[in-house]
């Protein structure tokens, strides 16, 4: 402002992917019906035992996302609700790539805060990651002040760091039940374990002091200081990268970090919508009643 020519204060783009809003994720979408448990109405014994495991059953989907005793231990969908994802922050990197932030909505179990964690763990029950923690975890990071205060004074030129992370929910689903894709669609890769991954480059951070009891790295990470530097060292700064954090010149410029996407390794570009397996289940299904209501139809139509 004032004596300022430069068209824009800060190097800002679009957002991509899932937006700022977030994927179209409902977690009572994502939850089994009372029937698809075994959950009937009867006034037989194995009923009432059936009624009993759902009580129990949606107990463990609310408390801890998994099976808390014999009971539920052979109930399917019982899992930690949530989506991983990056999202494009609009800022540019010093290095010239876009920066992005990865979002956690999966919970950790950390709602209680890590002692808590571990004296759950070490009784023999499951993590708290059921609905319930993951609203509480949620609510903690959205009344942390420390992103706010960050944005209001800090310089918005960040210098970042190349970071590898699970995107899509625990189970490794990309779309949600309407078939709708969760994640930002370029740079995915599928990991041994079934789960898809993306590499994108986030803002670096200040790692300072020893790490608390029971604290892994990422949180570690987490709650360290954010790297910002002023505009003249953005300017200077060589922007080796383009805008998808690929180097744009590996001749000149080798031994550069970069996703791996970028030399094509397990390279996955969604450009289509793509169905929910219980999607693709009840749309074959809805396809078989009706050639069957066709058929029914032209075997009992009367003849002139």
């Amino acid at each position: 402002m004032g004596n300022d020519t430069r068209p824009n204060v800060l190097p800002t783009k679009g957002a991509s992917g899932p937006g700022f809003l977030g994927p179209d994720y409902n977690p009572a979408d994502e939850m089994l019906p009372p029937a698809a448990v075994g959950v009937q109405r009867g006034d037989s014994l194995d009923s009432v035992m059936n009624a009993v495991k759902g009580i129990i059953y949606y107990g463990d989907m609310m408390g801890f996302g998994e099976p808390s005793s014999r009971f539920t231990s052979d109930m399917p969908g019982l899992r930690p609700l949530g989506v991983n994802y990056f999202v494009n922050s609009g800022l540019t990197c010093s290095n010239g790539s876009s920066m992005w932030e990865y979002v956690i909505t999966i919970p950790t179990g950390g709602a209680l805060g890590e002692n808590i964690k571990k004296a759950i763990k070490d009784v023999g029950l499951p993590q708290l990651r059921g609905m319930a923690p993951g609203i509480l975890e949620d609510a903690q990071s959205a009344l942390n002040p420390f992103p706010v205060i960050n944005a209001v004074v800090g310089s918005g030129y960040p210098k970042c760091k190349l970071v590898k992370k699970q995107v899509g929910d625990v189970s490794g689903n990309i779309y949600n039940i309407d078939g709708v894709l969760l994640v930002d669609p370029e740079g995915l890769s599928k990991g041994q374990d079934g789960l898809y991954y993306q590499e994108k480059w986030i803002q670096d951070r200040a790692v300072k002091g020893k790490k608390r009891r029971n604290e892994d790295d990422d949180s570690h990470f987490a709650r360290s200081d954010p790297i910002q530097i002023s505009y003249d060292e953005w300017q200077k700064a060589p922007k080796t990268h383009n805008e998808e954090g690929c180097v744009i010149d590996p001749v000149k410029t080798p031994g550069l970090q970069q996703p791996s996407t970028c030399q094509g390794q397990g390279f996955v570009n969604y450009t289509r919508e793509e169905k929910h397996p219980l999607h693709k289940m009840i749309s074959l299904t809805v396809a078989a009643v009706s050639v069957f209501a066709l058929i029914t139809f032209w075997a009992v139509k009367p003849r002139k």
